[in-house]
């Protein structure tokens, strides 16, 4: 089942699959759905920021191969399609950038992005 099969007719937060690890800075991204079946989303630029948790009781380690560094994920609605970007750990370190019309292929990118970062497969969704 596709998660945004589950959104009603109700303004309501898409369900995102989130790992443990990550901490939700801000989660501005929902939906309904409308009579005729189809969805109706957030159009803001500002529709999520995650940011990788450092170790429990520890500190971020710095470094390409730390499975432990500062990543932030940051997603948004720009003018006609989504974009989500994963920042190595800040705007000046982009480790990923995906860009979309679809909400579902956002969705699949981020879950994916989240279960992969900071030192797996950082590719778009197929």
């Amino acid at each position: 089942m596709d998660v945004l099969d589950l959104v009603g007719p109700a303004w309501q937060l898409i369900p995102l699959r989130i790992p443990g690890g990550w901490g939700v800075r801000h989660n501005g991204l929902d939906a309904r759905r409308l009579a005729d079946g189809r969805l109706d989303a957030n159009d803001s630029e500002d529709l999520l920021w995650l940011v990788k948790l450092p170790p429990i009781g520890g500190e971020y380690r710095p470094g390409p191969d730390s499975p432990w560094r500062e990543v932030h994920l940051d997603a948004g609605f720009y003018r006609t399609g989504y974009r989500a970007v994963l920042l190595d750990p800040d705007w000046d370190h982009i480790l990923a950038s995906f860009s979309t019309e679809c909400l579902a292929e956002l969705i699949a990118c981020i879950e994916k992005w989240l279960m992969n970062a900071p030192t797996g497969d950082l590719s778009p969704p197929v």
